[in-house]
């Protein structure tokens, strides 16, 4: 069986350039929630381990997934397909929505784990921040056929 060397480099270049990429994506994803970590410490977060940090802000973000996707969606319906709202009473409706999305998500997951106390201030803070964050996305983005 003959393989071609060719063939065989570039799905070893392909395989590394995988491997780092994920590596840089969990890199950035340890530092966003470390970062998040301690600005929810000045409101009275506590953790044990950037492990649990990190098992915290993931959780949380595949919890309220779903119910973020909605709340991305609505101030986009209401402004570009309805023209309900002015761009910037989408930004503003977007923010209440994803803070809260982002706030059920985390409320659930502190609810049930031990390694991580987090109160409502910072709950609340950080779920602010990751909308006001993302809230560049309805500011910029206006979906095709508008």
């Amino acid at each position: 069986m003959h393989v071609n060397k060719r063939i065989l480099k570039d799905v070893l270049d392909s395989l590394a350039v995988f491997l780092i990429a994920v590596c840089l994506f969990i890199g950035v994803i340890s530092l966003l929630c470390v970062f998040g970590g301690e600005i929810m410490r000045v409101f009275g977060f506590q953790y044990s381990s950037v492990r649990s940090v990190v098992g915290f802000f993931v959780i949380g973000a595949i919890i309220s997934w779903p119910i973020s996707l909605a709340a991305e969606a609505i101030p986009k319906v209401l402004c570009f397909d309805k023209k309900v709202l002015h761009r910037w009473q989408a930004v503003i409706v977007y923010i209440a929505l994803a803070t809260f999305a982002t706030s059920v998500g985390l409320f659930v997951v502190d609810s049930h784990t031990t390694k991580v106390v987090a109160n409502r201030p910072s709950i609340i803070v950080v779920s602010l921040l990751l909308a006001l964050c993302n809230s560049y996305s309805i500011i910029v983005s206006r979906p095709e056929n508008t």
